[in-house]
């Protein structure tokens, strides 16, 4: 089976989702305007009071964001709320999530919900609805907040919504589609996956979801037009996108699990891939300067430390990843796993946990992965197939794992309950596949690298 093939398989089966048995209540807390940040010469808090940061996690398995406060300096989290994306809208499949500028607004796109939703992040209430179309893989916002660009894998298209963050109002305004009509892209190239801006304001996208589907588009802004097209044999990027943080460079992911036959076992003498790429953007050019393995198989999200001076890059498959020197672009370190359950035997994915997307804490400490579960919603089954759901907790300067957050433990399900999800079966119970992460910064923090666009 395709990767096309299994992102039409869980933009289906993500209805099946919905009549799942329905999570306990959450926890509460106090407004943010009871919070004391005050400032210091370190930019976050009082002396007496450290700052605080909020985890967002979304389990697309349970439709379900679970919301954890984190402290500067500190190693425990509490849970203080869980968003139940469908209790108020049909936001099946909650995939992505980025933030506004001011961390004010966060967007939520919904794969099998086809539709964008946008909470206010202090209070955690709905206030945007968009059908955004089947498939609606990443929703951004823009880096004057002026409107949010989704990246629609169903209808192959690009979307702008208008966002009015005054009067929370939300309206679709233009549509790109992305085919072979556009010049210098063939009928190879897929649909629009992830995006992120260079330093000239233009957003690069990324296209897919297969290696064998890839490509980049690159998006003029102030007409909202194509900008630049390279199909999928120049640079076969197919997932993470992200901007160099004061120069003119933007790095991509290209990952592809190991081919299988249709019993789901490796075929004898195929490879997977995983690499990334680096380009040159000033004066909008779109030129490959680098490019790297990243040291095992399907190289998927990445994030840069809070002080710049690390890009870390995983590998879903292998459970693994490297980190990137930004000044040379090349590989100064390897992480050996981004989730607790990694065996010696290298062929052994059925004991393997799958991390899926990155983001650092705003002080710097940690590096937060989500591990995908037994049942996942997206991505080959063979690269995003996991052991534990959750997030997992990595030092950010031993690289080792510290502790993983459990919401929604797999231990308490059953292994017929996790066969019958795999399955498919209509009547099998919601398995937790933890795949975004976002950090919310609370207050004010003197952060030199936070959430992308830099610019």
């Amino acid at each position: 089976m395709t990767e096309s093939e299994v992102t039409r398989r869980w933009v289906l089966r993500g209805g099946a989702a919905v009549g799942a048995v329905a999570l306990a209540g959450c926890i509460g807390r106090e407004s943010d305007d009871d919070d004391d940040t005050g400032d210091d010469d370190s930019g976050a808090g009082d002396e007496d009071e450290p700052g605080t940061y909020e985890v967002w996690a979304t389990d697309q398995g349970t439709n379900t964001i679970y919301i954890y406060e984190g402290t500067e300096g500190g190693d425990e989290f509490e849970l203080l709320e869980e968003i139940d994306t469908t209790e108020e809208t049909d936001g099946q499949v909650p995939h992505m999530v980025h933030f506004s500028s001011d961390y004010a607004y966060a967007a939520v796109a919904c794969t099998a919900g086809q539709r964008t939703l946008v909470y206010r992040t202090e209070d955690k209430e709905l206030v945007g609805d968009i059908e955004t179309g089947a498939g609606s893989h990443f929703a951004g916002f823009t880096p004057e907040d002026d409107a949010i660009i989704v990246d629609v894998i169903g209808e192959s298209e690009i979307v702008k919504v208008d966002a009015n963050l005054e009067d929370e109002a939300f309206d679709i305004d233009e549509v790109i589609a992305i085919d072979e009509s556009i010049d210098g892209l063939t009928e190879q190239e897929g649909a629009p996956i992830c995006h992120s801006y260079d330093r000239n304001g233009r957003s690069i996208h990324t296209l897919g979801p297969s290696y064998n589907n890839a490509g980049i588009v690159v998006i003029d802004h102030e007409d909202f037009s194509v900008d630049t097209a390279i199909p999928g044999e120049e640079v076969p990027t197919n997932c993470g996108t992200m901007p160099h943080p004061t120069e003119d460079k933007f790095y991509l992911t290209a990952g592809l699990p190991t081919p299988t036959d249709d019993d789901g076992e490796p075929l004898e003498g195929e490879e997977g891939v995983g690499d990334y790429y680096v380009l040159d953007t000033e004066n909008g050019a779109t030129d490959v300067i680098h490019e790297e393995s990243s040291r095992g198989v399907d190289a998927h999200g990445f994030w840069f430390t809070t002080d710049g001076e690390e890009l870390w890059v995983l590998n879903r498959e292998t459970n693994d990843g490297v980190v990137i020197d930004p000044e040379t672009d090349e590989v100064i370190e390897e992480i050996d796993a981004f989730g607790p359950n990694q065996p010696e035997d290298p062929e052994n994915t059925a004991d393997r946990d799958a991390p899926d997307i990155l983001w650092a804490s705003p002080d710097g400490e940690w590096m937060f992965a989500t591990l995908r579960g037994p049942a996942p919603l997206s991505g080959d089954p063979h690269a995003a197939t996991g052991v534990t759901p959750g997030v997992a907790i990595l030092n950010t300067e031993t690289k080792e794992i510290e502790t993983v957050l459990e919401p929604d433990p797999i231990d308490e399900y059953s292994e017929e309950e996790i066969e019958a999800a795999q399955a498919g079966e209509p009547d099998a119970p919601a398995i937790p596949d933890f795949h975004a992460v976002g950090v919310r910064p609370v207050g004010d923090w003197d952060i030199d690298v936070g959430t992308p666009p830099f610019n």
